[in-house]
């Protein structure tokens, strides 16, 4: 079977990429007795060559119940990592494995001259700069996550994101969940998730809350609501999903993205590593503070208080970004606009 390489990049559009090459390849099959992954970027320098034998060991050992295997090897870019084996791998690779490789960066020559020769399937997830590439690549992007969409519609979302590829996945991920796989979207459809002036996705309000940035957080509070397109009730709803998530994974054992998406309910290893990093970050008391904090914003929103929504929204997002300690490197807010 081929060997098969994602590059690009940007680590949401890796994720998104290999999320849907590995649910095509495991298909209908049991995952957990035909899937293993191993990331790497997670292992110690001193650790790395044992971890590159378990690779190629994995790829090379038949399944008990079933007659394929996918193996997966996240950040082969890393460095230092000997690559070796993998080479002498690729000369004769095993039948029965689907051997899917992740990289962010460059890889060794002789890995990637090994994957060449060897008919490595590559997919390349950085976005084309030309402007009629660009439109054919989202127009794939659309396609593979099975979306429907006309061409005035794709021509909106490839000038919307531009080269800022990285909203895609959310993009297609809340388009699919709204319409379903069935519905040809058009201008219509998609618009109102594109945004205008002043208007911000959720996920930058999430982020910039997970990351302490407590100012941050309430200027994109401020401009979701400003926008007129999110209701006070749609916010508090996005983030008691946000921390619902958070909470399946406290306790849950779950050790790896993989298990997380498992959890949590998604397709996304991104999304799967992401919740797990927040759940850890947080711990067992700062997850329930969260929960708890958000339980009094809505009994307040109802009419508790008698405070405003928009006023009990802000005290609410500054509590939940102090929960955690700013991160050393952020970035500044940023102005958005619909042509990007």
């Amino acid at each position: 079977m081929p060997a098969y390489l994602i590059t690009g990049d940007d680590e949401r559009l890796i994720s998104a990429q290999l999320t849907d090459l590995v649910d095509q390849l495991v298909g209908d099959a049991d995952r957990a007795s035909v899937y293993e992954s191993y990331d790497f970027a997670e292992v110690q320098a001193d650790d790395r060559d044992a971890a590159v034998a378990q690779v190629v060991n994995a790829a090379q050992t038949q399944s008990l119940f079933a007659d394929f295997r996918v193996v997966v090897a996240r950040h082969i870019d890393t460095t230092p990592l000997n690559t070796d084996p993998l080479v002498v791998y690729l000369r004769a690779p095993a039948e029965q494995c689907h051997l899917v490789l992740t990289a962010g960066g460059r890889i060794p020559k002789a890995l990637n001259d090994a994957l060449k020769k060897s008919g490595t399937t590559m997919f390349e997830t950085t976005p084309p700069s030309k402007r009629r590439e660009l439109v054919e690549w989202y127009k794939t992007k659309f396609v593979e996550a099975g979306l429907k969409i006309d061409a005035v519609a794709l021509e909106e979302v490839a000038e919307w994101l531009g080269q800022d590829s990285a909203r895609l996945p959310g993009l297609l991920e809340v388009l699919a969940s709204t319409y379903g796989t069935k519905q040809r979207l058009t201008y219509d459809d998609v618009s109102p998730f594109l945004g205008d002036a002043g208007h911000v996705q959720p996920w930058d309000l999430t982020d910039a809350i997970d990351g302490g940035d407590t100012a941050n957080a309430l200027f994109m509070l401020r401009r979701m609501l400003g926008s007129g397109e999110f209701h006070p009730f749609q916010i508090l709803s996005v983030l008691h999903n946000h921390y619902t998530k958070a909470m399946r994974l406290d306790g849950s054992g779950a050790t790896n993205a993989v298990e997380a998406m498992q959890f949590i309910g998604s397709r996304s290893d991104f999304q799967g590593r992401k919740y797990l990093e927040l759940s850890r970050s947080l711990g067992s008391k700062k997850t329930f503070d969260a929960v708890q904090l958000l339980a009094r914003a809505d009994r307040n929103m109802r009419g508790a208080t008698g405070l405003d929504n928009e006023l009990v929204l802000e005290v609410l997002v500054a509590r939940l970004s102090r929960l955690l300690p700013a991160r050393a490197s952020r970035k500044p807010a940023r102005k958005t606009t619909s042509k990007r």
